[in-house]
């Protein structure tokens, strides 16, 4: 009984975590969409400044320079 529980668990906080990084990617493509004109340097430095993401830096860098 303790080993279903613990897994649930466990499988509770690695979908949480897909879902908080699902809505990170979601931030950044919103600033992308918002702001085109902008460098990758000025959106990544706007994004860590207005906004708590947990993707890294080159995460975040992937994402602005998608077309």
């Amino acid at each position: 009984m303790r080993t279903a529980e613990l897994r649930m668990k466990e499988e509770t906080a690695v979908a949480e975590k897909r879902g908080r990084e699902a809505g990170d990617k979601n931030t950044v493509k919103v600033f992308k969409v918002l702001k085109p004109d902008a460098t990758v340097a000025e959106g990544l430095a706007w994004i860590r400044a207005n906004t708590d993401v947990s993707l890294s830096d080159e995460e975040i860098k992937a994402i602005l320079r998608e077309k």
